[in-house]
């Protein structure tokens, strides 16, 4: 089935609901899970920062990093084989940079809704990682 389970994961209720989804795969094919945050640098975030008002990169980082920390030190102690990551970037290209590295078997993220004026400006993260991802991609709706 699968080894190596990759989740995208920033403690919103949507990753949290990839996280529990996630979790279940991983006991039942006795996988790897590894949950990787991602810090954007892109977009909002580097507009936020030119404006040098205040750090939120920093503040983005030190987030993430508590949250894949805690999410992996939580499953680590109900028996899940949980790694965690943090990277700075392009969530797409970031995920699937890591996908290749940990030799991933399957790839999964929470969905979340956006409008139609945010998906004009950017492109769907799931349409980006089904083209360039080595291994399947579950995509996990919170309802």
């Amino acid at each position: 089935m699968f080894q190596k389970i990759l989740l995208a994961y920033n403690g919103s209720v949507h990753s949290a609901a990839a996280l529990r989804q996630a979790a279940d795969l991983a006991r039942l094919a006795n996988a790897e899970l590894h949950i990787l945050g991602i810090v954007v640098t892109t977009g909002v975030m580097m507009l936020a920062e030119a404006e040098g008002v205040f750090d939120h990169r920093m503040v983005e980082k030190d987030r993430i990093q508590q949250v894949v920390e805690t999410a992996a030190r939580d499953l680590c102690s109900q028996g899940v084989n949980a790694v965690c990551s943090t990277r700075e970037g392009d969530p797409a290209r970031e995920i699937v940079t890591h996908a290749f590295k940990i030799k991933a078997d399957l790839a999964m993220l929470g969905h979340t809704e956006k409008g139609v004026i945010a998906r004009w400006f950017q492109d769907s993260l799931g349409a980006q990682l089904l083209d360039h991802l080595p291994c399947s991609l579950l995509i996990v709706s919170h309802k």
